[in-house]
């Protein structure tokens, strides 16, 4: 016989037992109920008052009460849930909004099941609730943060796209992870197609990092990088990379961003190309000013060499007769120790060569006279190259001799006249006879000058041969960049052939050079001829040299 306990003792096991329970409902942070739909009765285990803001047993004990307190908006869905577990058994779970006294609402999450039942109906149900309104705010800020963030992201995408310079986010193996509209638009490709591809690959077709790239540099100083390039189109382009850093200082990624800066490169050149003719302008100015004043002091004496010199000549003729009528009675006669006939044809030779060196110094004073004197007939002469040639040498035989003892002008002859301006076109050959002088080593070495017309292209050609130390390709590369020179020691200015080349380039015409390292230099000024060939007149008056 098993032992049956006393109706005292059942009830006093019920209460320890319910006791236990209630400690434990309180206990815990959720919310534990006991609801009957027969009596419409619901029992609440822990501070369901406190938690929604109500006194000691003012929020409702009933079924229909704690249904009229959920958001209306939620009471469907919690019924569903009910007729759900219903239908399969289950237990049911179900999300919804729950009023609080001043109005407000807290988010529960209730989960039930049902324990007794009637004529096949549940009647009584046991569950818990969850306050999860904490969860549900903390899920609201990340919804709006990512909202936020989406929006941010677009702005941003739009932003970059928007900006004319290429942009790339590049990582450490230096494959693009993003581009701009502007980037991916030079290679005629959408910008999902661009990333994961390397850019020295993309950009350069090339199988490893460019060289001098500031992005790698970037990635292993973990600084800003900056470098100018020069791409295979001929563009100059400005790159400045931007490390993004992790917490320990390193670069992960690296943004790029390259500009096109080839006009801005070219204005400034343009701009040092004006500042070096107006440089040139002035010196010309005041030479012009100088050669003028010292042409003046020059001419006063020499008019009176050459007019002495002619007045001597007439006195030896009217003279002569008398001294020879003098030497034949007197044979040991002598003028200045030396005999009479002698004399007789060394004093014409000395009146000659008086005549002839005042003539020179004349000529000379004229050519440099030219030379520096603002020009009237810009561009519009006929010049005959031939002259050009001669009058250069003329002005530059002082410095000739002091450089060379082997200078030698071969000039064709009936070259064709050149339309443009006959004093810039010698300033041109001044120049360059000049460099092919100060090039040479010694005064064994020499120079060569020709002259010629190639039928063909229709131009006259000049030819300045040395035999000079030569350049460098480093060097002939920059020969006619502004300021550029290899004789500042020297005081050279670099700005010679500069103002050559762009000289020559308003005739239409070309400057070549020609320059090996220890052998020499050939520069070859090209000149197209007159639009309409010389007559038979004209070609008699371009003599040769």
């Amino acid at each position: 016989m098993k032992y049956q306990k006393k109706p005292k003792q059942a009830e006093k096991c019920l209460l320890e037992s319910e006791s236990r329970f209630r400690a434990v409902a309180n206990a815990t942070s959720d919310l534990i109920w006991e609801g009957d739909v027969r009596y419409n009765e619901l029992k609440w285990f822990g501070d369901i008052d406190g938690l929604l803001g109500y006194d000691h047993g003012e929020f409702p004990r009933t079924v229909t009460g704690h249904m009229e307190n959920i958001h209306p908006a939620d009471r469907d869905g919690f019924l569903k849930a009910v007729e759900s577990s219903l239908d399969t058994g289950n237990d049911f779970r179900a999300v919804y909004r729950i009023k609080c006294k001043n109005g407000t609402y807290r988010h529960w999450e209730e989960r039930g099941k049902a324990i007794g039942h009637e004529k096949g109906r549940a009647v009584k149900w046991v569950g818990a609730i969850t306050d999860i309104t904490d969860r549900k705010l903390t899920e609201a800020r990340l919804i709006k943060s990512k909202e936020n963030f989406k929006a941010l992201s677009m702005e941003f995408h739009a932003l970059l796209n928007a900006i004319p310079d290429d942009l790339i986010l590049l990582s450490g193996d230096m494959k693009i992870v993003w581009a701009n509209k502007a980037f991916s638009s030079k290679y005629k490709n959408k910008p999902s197609e661009i990333n994961k591809k390397y850019c020295y690959s993309l950009c350069c077709n090339l199988s490893s990092p460019c060289y001098n790239c500031p992005a790698v540099k970037s990635f292993q100083s973990g600084r800003e990088e900056t470098a100018q390039v020069l791409n295979t189109e001929g563009k100059i382009l400005n790159k400045r990379a931007f490390p993004i850093l992790d917490g320990s200082g390193k670069a992960i990624k690296v943004i790029e961003v390259t500009r096109d800066i080839t006009a801005t490169v070219r204005m400034e050149e343009e701009a040092n190309r004006i500042q070096s003719r107006l440089i040139h302008t002035n010196k010309m100015t005041s030479l012009g000013a100088l050669v003028s004043g010292v042409a003046h002091e020059i001419n006063n004496p020499n008019s009176f060499i050459h007019h002495n010199a002619q007045t001597l000549s007439k006195i030896y003729i009217d003279a002569i007769e008398l001294l020879g009528q003098y030497y034949h009675d007197n044979k040991n006669f002598k003028l200045a120790g030396i005999s009479f006939p002698q004399v007789k044809t060394l004093v014409p030779e000395l009146l000659n060569g008086i005549n002839e060196g005042s003539l020179r110094i004349k000529q000379f004073v004229e050519s440099l006279r030219n030379f520096a004197r603002p020009e009237t007939t810009y561009m519009h002469e006929d010049v005959n190259v031939n002259n050009i040639v001669m009058t250069s040498k003329s002005i530059l035989n002082n410095h000739i001799s002091k450089f060379t003892d082997k200078f030698y002008v071969h000039c064709s002859d009936n070259i064709p006249l050149i339309r443009g301006s006959a004093q810039k076109i010698e300033q041109v050959i001044i120049n360059i006879i000049m460099n092919a002088l100060q090039s040479l080593p010694d005064k064994k070495s020499g120079i060569e000058i020709s002259t010629s017309y190639d039928e063909k292209s229709n131009h006259v050609v000049i030819k300045v041969k040395d035999d000079g130390i030569g350049m460098s390709y480093e060097v002939l590369k920059r020969i006619t960049e502004p300021f550029f020179t290899t004789k500042a020691d020297s005081g050279g200015l670099g700005l010679g052939l500069s103002i050559s080349s762009t000289i020559i380039k308003e005739h239409n015409g070309s400057l070549i050079v020609d320059s090996t390292v220890g052998k020499g230099t050939t520069v070859s000024v090209k000149l197209p001829v007159k639009a309409q060939r010389m007559n038979d007149e004209e070609k008699r008056s371009c003599t040769s040299c």
